[in-house]
């Protein structure tokens, strides 16, 4: 079970915890997107202007 099947699960089981869910899988999709753009973007702009400088 993933998280946010977890998240909907405890929304079924107590739909007072909405918020409280709604947090955590805006927390979760957050890093989510930090491990992405370091990944994808930060790594790759530091390879460029180390080749770039390289010249």
């Amino acid at each position: 079970m993933n998280l946010h099947e977890e998240c909907l699960l405890r929304y079924l089981q107590n739909p007072d915890e909405l918020s409280y869910s709604t947090q955590v899988l805006k927390l979760n999709n957050f890093i989510l997107e930090k491990q992405f753009l370091l990944k994808n973007f930060v790594a790759k702009s530091s390879l460029i202007n180390y080749t770039k400088h390289a010249e």
